[in-house]
């Protein structure tokens, strides 16, 4: 038995929560993953999982295996990353977690940059606009776009994300171009189903702040989606402008009342603090710091 492949095999279907999916990441068949598992119990002598027809559950002694695995797959993969890197090499799996409309826009053309650079890193993207528990999900990067909060995860700048209030000239043609703050509570008002404080908005301009109350027809967890509504004159958004930068361009869309601004918020790749931070993870984060924002902090 292959211990190395038995761990990693248990430590996959762990995240994955089931050993078919554990397989897919894996690229072998379900059952090697199974056999793996069993012999790894065997050769231990304990029950490392309880397995039901639709799920896997740890048991107390598979707890405690679960974290030193982590431990020693980090430091085996460590060192293989320490020798390629003495060779000039950076490779392995990568696995990262993006918002749905930032990894199209932004992270997508990205990529082939930093697969020129280092042919050997598999990279395994997810995009999603719910937030994901980067530890659990098992992301080696995770990129958010927000005011983090405290956590145990490591926060590094990519860029900033400036946000704008957007309307189709057709919907202000037909409502009215808002002279003030308080006039967007008259609005039909596209929301962001994920935004911190719900539907009201704070809007500063110089050292005067207001809180607006916004309501409208739909609120939806994807800002791509908030553009398509906001240029078929469905109402105003607000969204950040690497989503909409096209639509202004063309004159699809139209900044509404420029001289207020939302509270500043940014691009950041989280990543486990607890854990040795890969060769490959680390390149990563720099590329896109790099070609994001040269003055980004490191």
């Amino acid at each position: 038995m292959d211990r190395i492949d038995s761990m990693r095999a248990f430590v996959v279907a762990v995240r994955a929560t089931g050993f078919a999916a554990a397989a897919r990441e894996l690229d072998v068949p379900r059952s090697k993953v199974s056999k793996q598992i069993r012999a790894l119990e065997d050769e231990l002598g304990v029950q490392l999982l309880m397995r039901t027809t639709r799920s896997l559950h740890l048991t107390e002694a598979g707890t405690g295996f679960y974290e030193a695995a982590l431990e020693v797959l980090d430091a085996f993969d460590e060192a293989g990353e320490q020798a390629r890197a003495g060779a000039g090499q950076v490779a392995g799996v990568l696995r990262v977690n993006a918002p749905v409309s930032f990894g199209i826009d932004v992270l997508g053309p990205l990529v082939p940059g930093f697969h020129a650079l280092h042919p050997d890193v598999r990279l395994q993207i997810h995009l999603s606009d719910a937030l994901l528990d980067p530890v659990a999900g098992g992301f080696d990067v995770t990129i958010r776009i927000a005011d983090l909060v405290d956590s145990s995860l490591v926060a590094r700048r990519l860029m900033p994300a400036e946000r704008v209030l957007v309307a189709s000239p057709g919907y202000l043609r037909d409502h009215g171009v808002p002279a003030s703050p308080d006039a967007l509570a008259t609005h039909a008002f596209l929301n962001y189903g994920c935004m911190q404080g719900g539907v009201t908005l704070p809007l500063s301009r110089g050292g005067e702040t207001v809180r607006v109350s916004t309501d409208g027809p739909v609120v939806a967890d994807n800002g791509d989606l908030l553009a398509t509504l906001a240029e078929a004159d469905m109402g105003i958004a607000l969204l950040p402008r690497f989503i909409v930068q096209r639509a202004l361009d063309a004159g699809r869309l139209r900044v509404v009342l420029p001289e207020w601004s939302t509270p500043p918020i940014a691009v950041n790749a989280l990543y486990a603090a607890t854990r040795r931070v890969p060769l490959r993870t680390r390149r990563f984060i720099d590329f896109l710091a790099g070609q994001l924002d040269p003055h980004a902090d490191g």
